[in-house]
């Protein structure tokens, strides 16, 4: 299948909540998608998620809980233009305390328990919020309409994208992010992307690179295997006001039946260690089931 961009694959597959909000409507690339001539000039639509765990660029957004997520999507398909908005809970359980095996410390175990070591979660850091909330805007180029031929597999998606953190007590988690991505679907069989995000203050940290490769392949019975590769690389150290730089990766199976998108995923990161509560860091298995409209 010639891949649906979605911006959401950047926070989602780049992070992921899954790929399978991506592969709905998907908010990997920006809204787009191929824009047939009978389609409308403005198009509304909109996605809701159900996932087993939030992960964003590897790390679990919501404590290794559950998370409903959904957004509503607008294009003005002439000229390729996009914008929406996309939400999801978040955990921001700072202070609370969990414990962990000395020994593994991604084994949670009972406080009493024989090498049990607390430790005081801060997530993600979010200082209070419950949610988190994602403005996004960008140009898909469309071809077709511009006059250029030959360009029917390559979708470029250039955007704009705001996460925001309402309530939260740190005004430094809510941040900018300007992004560029490519995908050229290679006579149907797969379809490589690759998508590059800065942000010049990085949840407060220092200015930031995420590079995110991923590929598509799709297979017989409307399934479609996906993987991608995710760089997070600080331009600073953490003693220089910077933050950490590693690497996320995913491998996962979608399938879609009856309007509905199912997903199984499983999501990694090096550098666990780096992590306040490295449970939340180690290798994950996540389920979402999505539906676009």
């Amino acid at each position: 299948m010639a891949i649906t961009m979605n911006h959401n694959i950047f926070r989602s597959v780049a992070s992921t909540t899954t790929l399978v909000a991506t592969l709905v409507a998907l908010p990997l690339f920006g809204a787009g998608r191929a824009m047939a001539d009978s389609e409308p000039d403005h198009v509304f639509s909109a996605n809701v998620a159900l996932t087993t765990n939030y992960m964003f660029r590897g790390v679990s957004q919501t404590n290794n809980g559950p998370a409903v997520q959904g957004g509503f999507d607008y294009e003005y398909s002439p000229w390729g233009l996009y914008a929406g908005v996309w939400a999801s809970n978040v955990d921001s359980s700072s202070g609370s305390s969990i414990y962990v095996d000395v020994n593994n410390r991604n084994m949670i175990v009972p406080a009493g328990a024989p090498n049990a070591e607390e430790i005081v979660l801060e997530p993600a850091g979010y200082d209070g919020a419950s949610m988190e909330l994602d403005l996004y805007a960008g140009w898909v180029p469309n071809w077709q309409a511009m006059g250029i031929n030959g360009l029917d597999a390559l979708t470029v998606d250039i955007g704009y994208l705001r996460y925001q953190y309402p309530g939260t007590d740190t005004n430094d988690n809510n941040t900018n992010e300007w992004y560029i991505g490519l995908s050229y679907d290679v006579f149907g069989y797969v379809t490589p992307s690759y998508t590059a995000n800065y942000s010049e203050d990085f949840f407060g940290l220092d200015a930031a690179w995420y590079h995110n490769f991923g590929v598509e392949v799709p297979l017989p019975y409307d399934l479609t295997l996906h993987g991608h590769y995710g760089l997070t690389r600080y331009n600073n150290s953490p003693n220089n006001g910077g933050g950490d730089s590693y690497d996320d990766y995913s491998a996962g199976l979608a399938y879609s039946y009856g309007g509905f998108d199912f997903d199984l995923s499983w999501i990694s990161r090096n550098k666990t260690d780096l992590c306040s509560a490295p449970f939340q860091c180690g290798d994950t298995a996540v389920f979402t089931l999505s539906k676009a409209f």
